[in-house]
């Protein structure tokens, strides 16, 4: 009860985190150019950014000194160029100041948002019209580049949502992992298979319905990211249709019904545990495809990087909790004589799943880190950086609690004692892996060092 106190604290401390807005696809450069003078009026706005724009999210206005609209085309994708915006001009524009205000979101689904000025006046009569816009607009904050124009409200999830969303993801793929592999390999007698197998489907649904409650309420957040839209509806369906970010979104969709298929069959037949499978692994994609991955250089290797990432973090942390809130309950059904025995197979049988699990982490996770970070010094010379270091900091914790169950759980045998000793340390490592999570549902939403 302690430890479980101790939990919901922590969970309490991450909901009421503030929501984590770091712009990700940053103003590269831009025609007109920030803070140009121009002899002439430029027939477009064109925006370079660090991360291939999504046309849908994207916005771009242009005001005139005294903060009035002035009329532009349809924005759409600059014409031989991946990483840009344009937006042509409706008319040719007077002598003046004029402010730029844009707002787009990458594949990962982040918005920034900036605003950048320049002026418009013959070579004569440049000086006068720059000295003209500053008294008009002397109490307002000369704009810089790249500045933040408007808060990006809740256009994406918050740390606690976020949170939420892995903590689900985690326990499906868990309790998949649990069945298909440990709970074969642990050699229960019948009764207490089928009772940790009836346990393990029973998380699944729960945590699944909790998945499906939150990637719902992360598209319809997106979807606010749709200028023009009155409908939320229409605008989460144009999400899923015209995006990358909801073409991804829809693979994780897919994934969450054939998973609540295969729990339903699973009732049945063990064989609703591999269709269960699979419908895990693409909601496992779509989190890669809709996060960093999605949006960087080299997509395909970092997106199968974070797949391989997910799913081992999940085999091991979710698969802990599905041994702690199914297995270890259904060892009651065994006799008196062989409980302790069995309470050891299932622990060691979780034990050499977890170890391919943990490795699978550490692997995927050194590749990830390295092209995220892209040298030494970003780990302590950025945000990005210096959340991971928190999270590597409680990984070697959850490593340290491997070691300690390897060494008084795994290899010794078990007495009147094990099991609790086991349940309370096992405890306590989920705490930490909730905190783990807290920083990967920080990382998310901080802009990598290089963007």
């Amino acid at each position: 009860m302690r430890n479980f106190k101790i939990l919901v604290v922590l969970a309490l401390a991450v909901v009421v985190t503030p929501a984590l807005l770091f712009a990700h696809a940053h103003l590269v450069k831009s025609t007109p150019s920030a803070n140009a003078k121009l002899s002439a009026s430029p027939t477009a706005l064109t925006l370079w950014f660090s991360e291939r724009p999504e046309l849908k999210f994207t916005k771009i206005e242009l005001f005139d000194s005294l903060n009035v609209p002035v009329s532009t085309g349809a924005v759409a994708a600059a014409a031989g160029e991946k990483m840009a915006m344009t937006a042509p001009l409706a008319t040719a524009l007077a002598n003046g100041k004029y402010t730029v205000s844009w707002r787009t979101a990458a594949a990962d689904g982040h918005p920034s948002t900036g605003k950048f000025s320049f002026v418009v006046a013959d070579t004569h009569t440049v000086a006068a019209v720059v000295a003209d816009t500053a008294r008009t607009v002397e109490h307002r904050p000369v704009p810089t580049t790249n500045a933040i124009v408007e808060p990006a409200g809740r256009t994406v999830f918050s740390t606690s949502e976020r949170w939420l969303e892995l903590v689900a993801l985690l326990a499906i793929v868990g309790a998949v992992v649990f069945r298909l592999l440990v709970l074969g390999d642990a050699h229960l007698n019948a009764a207490a298979t089928a009772d940790a197998s009836d346990r393990a489907r029973r998380l699944a649904q729960a945590v699944l319905v909790l998945f499906a409650f939150a990637t719902l309420w992360r598209l319809s957040a997106q979807a606010e990211l749709i200028p023009g839209m009155s409908s939320r509806t229409a605008a989460m369906i144009s999400v899923v249709r015209e995006t990358q970010w909801g073409r991804g979104w829809l693979i994780g969709a897919i994934g969450v019904v054939a998973s609540a298929i295969g729990l339903v069959i699973a009732r049945v037949s063990p064989a609703g545990w591999f269709i269960t499978g699979a419908g895990a692994v693409a909601i496992c994609l779509a989190e890669a495809l809709t996060g960093h991955a999605g949006a960087m250089p080299r997509a395909p290797l970092a997106i199968g990087v974070d797949l391989v990432h997910v799913v081992g973090a999940s085999g091991w942390l979710g698969g802990l909790a599905a041994v702690l809130l199914c297995g270890v309950p259904a060892t009651r059904l065994t006799d008196d004589a062989t409980r302790r025995a069995a309470g050891q197979r299932l622990i060691r049988a979780y034990h050499r799943t977890a170890t391919v699990c943990v490795a699978l982490v550490l692997i995927s996770a050194v590749i990830a880190a390295w092209t995220r970070l892209g040298s030494f010094a970003a780990l302590t010379g950025s945000a990005y950086g210096q959340i991971l270091l928190i999270k590597i900091v409680l990984a070697v914790g959850l490593l340290g609690f491997g070691w300690f169950h390897y060494r008084t759980v795994v290899t010794p045998e078990w007495n009147d004692d094990t099991g609790f000793r086991f349940k309370r340390s096992a405890a306590l490592e989920l705490v930490v892996g909730a905190a783990l999570l807290a920083a990967t549902a920080m990382l998310i939403s901080t802009a990598l060092p290089n963007a």
